[in-house]
């Protein structure tokens, strides 16, 4: 009963992380992938080219650490470490792109929509592992 009433809320990170690595194969701006902006950067800009990928490695990051509270429900800071790490990826990738490609916000796709709300599911993951009480 208690295992099941935590896996309920452990949906949170498995979903956020799913919709970050879903949102690197929806279109972002003008209907480009962030895949397809990573390889054209890639031969233009090549420092920036990297950037465009973070959102899967942030979710790929995520994923791991969710998976690990599920595996064992004693890890729970890990999993609070792990998950920062990877949201700190995803807001390194946010904080970068946003002045970037300021100019084609309002034109935003459905891909930035899905990563905005899996960083928001991650972050309320986290703190739902924090709030967690464990009882013997």
């Amino acid at each position: 009963m208690k295992l099941r009433k935590y896996l309920d809320f452990r949906l949170l990170g498995l979903i956020g992380s799913i919709f970050l690595i879903i949102s690197q194969f929806l279109s972002w701006f003008s209907g480009n992938t962030l895949l397809t902006l990573f390889f054209l950067y890639l031969y233009l800009e090549i420092e920036y080219s990297f950037l465009y990928i973070f959102p899967i490695i942030s979710g790929i990051i995520c994923l791991f650490g969710t998976i690990l509270i599920i595996y064992k429900l004693e890890y729970k800071i890990n999993t609070v470490i792990i998950n920062f790490i990877g949201l700190g990826f995803f807001l390194i990738f946010l904080f970068e792109l946003i002045p970037r490609e300021f100019p084609y916000m309002a034109s935003a796709e459905i891909g930035f929509y899905f990563a905005i709300v899996g960083g928001i599911l991650i972050f309320f993951d986290i703190l739902n592992i924090l709030l967690l009480k464990e009882k013997d």
